[in-house]
């Protein structure tokens, strides 16, 4: 049933999420289990962010289905990413309209303090955006929107009304490591990127306004860092990623392509650069 045998692996994250929050209920917390749930998490994100693109089931109810569950373990409606990403980030590709473009809090930067603030500067767009976007939809009788937003309220509800210490340790703590890398991920794929529209947008090369990861955070996150091949071609299922970043990599700067996150993350991010080009007006 699923279009494409890839994505057992998403399936396997669906599963194993909840699975390690009720065994951890029931059997106390531990602590590997829990970092375990903290990577899974940011993946869990990606999942939610590739069904958005392109569906995982070959019928409706199951991804129906698929959308509920994943809003309710990430506590991120899954509608969200229509209006906000796809009809948004991706229609104005970090452009001057793209309402999660990095350089709107602050023009272009490339630090800590950014990426640490990013995620919470673009709820504060996304979230007004989300609200205005349920009503929208109900009077054009799509009442999925509002079903998402509830079940989570509901089902959290239920669980800090069981045990709000274990709901908060066990459910809130790991959702918000979702959201903050979700949202954190822009920054790192796009800051200091050259936008992809508007006067500042290049003539040189379509690549240039995403950062791409190259390393061992692909087999963990579904590709996540071949981010140039996903903005190329978003209906793209993210396990040809790989074979779509070779094939453009002759037009991308070399600038935006980085084998480690985690290296990049302290060099630039935390250590300045180290005398590497930050963003696209600077040289080195």
């Amino acid at each position: 049933m699923l279009v494409r045998m890839a994505d057992l692996q998403s399936v396997i994250y669906i599963v194993a999420y909840p699975s390690l929050i009720a065994y951890q209920w029931l059997n106390g917390i531990q602590w590997p289990l829990f970092a375990l749930m903290l990577i899974l998490s940011v993946g869990l994100s990606v999942v939610q962010h590739n069904h958005t693109h392109l569906r995982m089931w070959k019928n409706k109810p199951m991804n129906r289905g698929t959308d509920w569950v994943l809003s309710i373990i990430q506590g991120v409606p899954s509608f969200v990413f229509f209006p906000s990403h796809i009809g948004n980030h991706h229609k104005h590709n970090h452009g001057p309209e793209d309402e999660t473009r990095t350089y709107r809090f602050g023009g272009h930067h490339n630090h800590i303090i950014g990426y640490l603030l990013h995620p919470i500067q673009a709820l504060s767009v996304l979230v007004p955006k989300m609200v205005r976007h349920i009503p929208k939809r109900w009077k054009k009788g799509d009442y999925w929107p509002f079903i998402e937003a509830f079940s989570i309220v509901i089902v959290s509800g239920f669980l800090i009304s069981i045990d709000a210490y274990l709901w908060f340790v066990l459910v809130a703590v790991p959702q918000f490591h979702g959201v903050h890398w979700l949202l954190g991920a822009n920054y790192l794929q796009h800051a200091g990127a050259r936008p992809g529209a508007g006067v500042e947008a290049g003539d040189d090369t379509p690549y240039d306004s995403s950062r791409n990861f190259t390393g061992f955070v692909n087999l963990i996150w579904f590709n996540i860092g071949y981010h140039s091949a996903h903005h190329g071609a978003p209906r793209e299922h993210w396990a040809d990623l790989p074979k779509l970043h070779q094939e453009h990599r002759h037009l991308m700067l070399n600038w935006l392509v980085e084998r480690s996150l985690g290296m990049y993350f302290v060099r630039t991010l935390c250590l300045g650069g180290l005398g590497r080009q930050k963003t696209y007006q600077q040289r080195g």
